[in-house]
């Protein structure tokens, strides 16, 4: 069994406060040396060494991954709730082709217990992916994508030998430019899709999902807990039952009064511009944001070119796809 853990999180800098909890987490529960692998964009070189600083004399190490060189801009998908870092998990075999396997997890989970035993679980041939159950939208999914079962992506479990055999990451970027209509949680429904039948129903305790009504009962051994509802955890209108616990795991360096300015900066992103556009324009430069917001110039997004043979290398090349015009 592997010694060493190989783990990855994204995250911009709307998931900075965020970022660092988890890492937090890491550094209290993780008992095994653990690499973390950070797939970010718009990461100072400041904050990265504050993170390294952070882990130094610890069993975690740090590997930063900028994601700024892939273009994720699909036409015609509805962004209104998510950012570009959704797509970074299913880039996760194409980045690692030189490891074996990889633990994925979304940036509003904390890790509560060691993450050794999801990481050796056994899978046979017919399985590439270990996820667990999505909670909230199975039923529906399961029946609108006529899917055999319906997984969450807030934690995938990847043996990335038998990903790039199957050509996973290719296969997903492809259903998600031919289907933007279908694709109500893009990066999710895509690997429902394509890896349907392929993927192993983990213990709902390595993805234990939570919103912001539930009763948790702390006591339970889970060791990844995901908050899944739009209010989070660490916002400051979080309820006390929701957030207590994950507040500990805020370094001290960030107050509450951080976290509430934190909170406000994010609304202000999302609601000062027309919801249609604020996914596209939260990852514009600002110039572009005050050519719209200003002037009311309209936004074109380019179709991948999907003649070329490989749309890896388009998302690597399509710089520009986003205008203002």
């Amino acid at each position: 069994m592997t010694k060493i853990i190989h783990v990855c999180v994204a995250a911009d800098n709307n998931y900075k406060l965020p970022l660092t909890a988890v890492l937090n987490s890491f550094v209290k529960n993780v008992k095994n040396k653990t690499v973390l692998h950070i797939l970010y964009t718009g990461f100072s070189e400041k904050y990265k060494n504050k993170l390294n600083r952070f882990c130094c004399g610890t069993n975690i190490s740090l590997d930063f991954r900028d994601m700024s060189k892939y273009d994720f801009d699909f036409h015609g998908l509805d962004m209104q709730h998510w950012t570009r870092a959704i797509f970074y998990r299913i880039m996760i075999p194409e980045m690692f082709s030189d490891l074996d396997r990889m633990i994925y997890l979304d940036g509003d989970t904390l890790v509560l217990d060691d993450l050794y035993e999801l990481y050796n679980t056994p899978m046979d041939n017919d399985f590439m992916l270990g996820m667990v159950v999505d909670r909230f939208s199975y039923k529906t999914r399961i029946g609108e994508l006529k899917t055999s079962n319906y997984f969450n992506s807030g934690m995938i479990l990847f043996d990335i030998k038998k990903c790039l055999e199957f050509n996973f990451s290719e296969k997903c970027v492809q259903w998600i430019h031919d289907n933007p209509e279908t694709a109500k949680f893009p990066d999710q429904d895509a690997i429902n899709i394509i890896a349907d039948n392929k993927i192993l129903r983990i213990n709902n305790i390595y993805n234990k999902q939570f919103a912001t009504n539930d009763s948790i009962d702390w006591s339970k051994q889970y060791v990844v807990a995901h908050f899944l509802s739009a209010i989070k955890p660490w916002h400051y209108n979080a309820p006390s039952f929701y957030s207590k616990k994950y507040r500990k795991y805020i370094p001290n360096k960030f107050s509450a009064f951080k976290i509430y300015v934190s909170q406000k900066i994010h609304e202000l992103k999302y609601f000062c511009f027309h919801e249609k556009y604020v996914m596209k324009l939260v990852n514009m430069k600002i110039v572009e944001q005050v050519k719209f917001y200003v002037f009311n110039m309209c936004i074109k997004t380019k179709t991948l070119d999907t003649k070329k043979p490989n749309l890896i290398d388009v998302l690597q090349n399509n710089k520009g796809a986003r205008k203002c015009i």
